[in-house]
């Protein structure tokens, strides 16, 4: 059974947005609750799944089950919110900063999009300030090797755990697991490739 951490970086829907170019239906990540910036890197991020689901209509009639793909997919958008976030407090360090004031800057911003009274107009740090909704740089094309342990059921919460295991030039790979209330219902590995956003004309 595992544990959910406190967590060091707590962060909501409006700054999973920022982060990475999902939108829903097909966001899969509702809120990060932990993010560690060390060897390896890692982050723990969930979803809440609820009735009113659209997939819910035809998997399946009179048995909702969540598809065991959407669980792929919140691993895999757990994992580019993983690079990215690894990106930010690298480049952060190298500047002579560190990770921390990413931490404290992205916090702020997300006590701003939630009305929180703790939040502070104060200006983001250089690396934040391109930060808009769909301009996340990266994007994870992957190779998966999941088990699906246990079915997911309309009404609980998932939670997404990945770690950032290898990376080598632009290929990286990720150990995942998913668990509902502690029981894991999928594990294994995700492969990928980071890869630049086109822009579009």
């Amino acid at each position: 059974m595992r544990r959910r951490s406190d967590g060091n970086l707590q962060l909501g829907s409006r700054m999973i947005e920022l982060l990475i170019p999902h939108r829903r239906p097909f966001l899969m990540v509702d809120a990060v609750d932990d993010f560690r910036f060390e060897d390896p890197p890692k982050i723990e991020a969930h979803r809440f799944i609820t009735m009113n689901e659209a997939w819910f209509q035809g998997h399946f009639p009179g048995m909702p089950l969540w598809p065991g793909a959407l669980t792929m997919e919140g691993l895999g958008q757990s994992g580019v919110l993983l690079l990215v976030l690894t990106r930010l407090c690298a480049e952060a360090e190298e500047r002579g900063g560190e990770s921390e004031d990413i931490f404290a800057a992205l916090q702020n911003l997300d006590r701003g999009y939630r009305l929180h009274p703790g939040y502070r107009p104060e200006p983001l740090p250089e690396l934040l300030s391109s930060l808009r909704p769909g301009a996340a740089e990266v994007a994870v094309g992957a190779a998966v090797d999941l088990k699906f342990l246990a079915p997911v059921l309309p009404g609980c919460r998932l939670d997404y755990f990945v770690e950032l295991t290898d990376q080598f030039g632009d290929r990286v790979r990720f150990s995942a697991e998913a668990f509902v209330d502690g029981t894991p219902v999928a594990r294994g590995s995700i492969t990928g490739a980071i890869l630049p956003r086109p822009t579009l004309p």
